[in-house]
């Protein structure tokens, strides 16, 4: 039993559909958008983030439900960048600031804006939080210069010896250091 010669092109119908419903909503929204500044105007990548609503953001969420993956940021900001689709007043109330509600599509988290204690942790520690609490409980050479608590680490046949930063970092941890490719050996 095979595939009917209608199936396979209905299939990819279907697929372009979705693709279109997923990918145009924001493209009609950026048409039917009213432009605040001057029409004549250029906007260079390097005015924004490529066309980003955000450049960073530290309070990032996920859609679980959709891939590739997507995310929007909730952070409060005094005014929305340019390219925000969907500027909306802070829930804290009026004069608290705004919150873009756009969604972008990337493989990546999009960066944070405030700096980790750590460039890269392999062991890291996080609450089961919204937005977690992590603390990286790798043992290093030396901490990161930007770690603001640092702990010698007990061990008697460490040469040299190692440390371990105990800072809290309200955010995802970040980037393994130790690709897992080369875990395996």
């Amino acid at each position: 039993m095979g595939t009917g010669p209608v199936v396979i092109p209905a299939m990819l119908v279907v697929a372009l559909l979705v693709v279109a419903v997923c990918f145009g909503a924001t493209a009609t929204a950026a048409a039917a958008r009213p432009s605040h500044t001057d029409t004549d105007a250029i906007r260079l990548p390097s005015s924004a983030a490529a066309g980003q609503p955000w450049e960073c953001c530290d309070w990032v969420t996920q859609d679980p439900t959709f891939r590739p993956p997507r995310w929007r940021c909730n952070d409060v900001v005094d005014k929305c960048s340019a390219d925000c689709q969907q500027c909306e007043a802070s829930a804290a109330g009026a004069g608290a600031g705004f919150v873009c509600r756009d969604w972008i599509f990337s493989l990546l988290e999009p960066p944070v804006c405030t700096p980790r204690p750590w460039d890269c942790c392999d062991l890291a520690a996080c609450t089961r939080d919204y937005i977690p609490y992590c603390r990286c409980a790798d043992k290093v050479e030396s901490c990161p210069s930007n770690c603001k608590e640092c702990e010698l680490v007990e061990e008697t046949d460490s040469d040299p010896p190692r440390y371990r930063c105990l800072d809290v970092f309200h955010g995802y941890p970040g980037p393994k250091c130790t690709p897992w490719i080369s875990k395996s050996n």
